[in-house]
């Protein structure tokens, strides 16, 4: 089945993350339908006018036109790695370039929902102390935006390729949800999928075994060969690490999650940067987070 995806792309090095990790991940890297979109920022210091969130001004033209010359080249350079490097026809591969009215995030989001892609590809940096002052990047705001489809946060490649996705099971409808968009993005690859349940003390035989039945359907539905499947359950007071721990040993090329995890009914959970999501984000450091709401 055919995959259509929108990668996020900026100046700046991390930008080509999400390119070079399905160069890495993709055996069919070439079939993909890819949408390289780049979105103009506002600037905080423009004049702008309320009514209609527009920025205006004197400079505005030059401004524009400069912003633009910028995206372009960045599309260009994008498209190039794709036939140069990656070695593909670039047919399957068409440029957009956005001049912000609501900021990247929501651009973002809105041409998501326009293009009903399978996900949304970001890139992003390591983690440092002074992003953890203010944490407003892209990727933490998409992590806290109110969103309907697949995100794919992709990390620096490592020098020595990973394989394997780590699905995180909690038993919330957004953990089967990324169980499907996995099943379904990789159903023809050659992936390991690992159907992953941090356990707490006392409950860990009878409800593990009915959420690893519950993905085990799903996967059943998208034809994923048994030995393509594995299950680990393991007991833990905290998700996180379980889950890092769990990446490092087993050299996975992304984890998968769900977003509101088992307080699908509570807010918090969507807000502060001390959910599951937004610390994997942070602490993750070749490996993709895709993440599904």
């Amino acid at each position: 089945m055919e995959k259509e995806l929108l990668l996020a792309i900026g100046d700046d090095r991390a930008a080509s993350y999400n390119l070079r990790f399905l160069k890495k991940t993709f055996t069919a890297f070439c079939d993909l339908k890819l949408t390289l979109f780049y979105v103009t920022p506002l600037k905080p210091s423009w004049e702008v006018d309320e009514s209609k969130i527009v920025p205006r001004g004197s400079g505005f033209d030059e401004f524009v036109k400069h912003s633009k010359h910028k995206g372009e080249k960045a599309l260009t350079d994008a498209k190039q790695w794709i036939q140069d490097v990656a070695g593909c026809s670039g047919e399957n591969v068409r440029t957009k370039v956005v001049h912000s009215q609501k900021g990247t995030v929501r651009e973002l989001i809105d041409e998501a929902h326009k293009g009903m892609y399978d996900a949304l590809l970001l890139g992003r940096k390591g983690f440092s102390w002074f992003e953890d002052l203010f944490t407003n990047s892209v990727c933490h705001k998409m992590l806290w935006s109110d969103i309907d489809f697949p995100i794919w946060i992709c990390k620096r490649p490592p020098d020595t390729p990973l394989q394997d996705v780590l699905l995180a099971m909690d038993g919330s409808k957004a953990s089967l949800r990324m169980v499907d968009h996995a099943a379904h993005m990789l159903a023809e690859e050659e992936h390991t999928l690992t159907l992953f349940h941090v356990a707490q003390q006392g409950f860990e035989s009878a409800r593990s075994a009915r959420i690893f039945d519950e993905g085990l359907a799903i996967l059943d539905e998208h034809g994923i060969a048994e030995d393509r499947i594995e299950l680990k359950m393991v007991t833990a007071r905290n998700v996180v690490k379980a889950i890092t721990k769990e990446v490092k040993e087993g050299h996975h090329t992304a984890v998968g999650v769900g977003k509101h995890g088992a307080h699908a009914q509570s807010s918090v959970q969507g807000i502060f940067p001390s959910s599951v999501t937004v610390n994997l984000m942070r602490q993750l450091e070749h490996t993709a987070l895709w993440v599904s709401k």
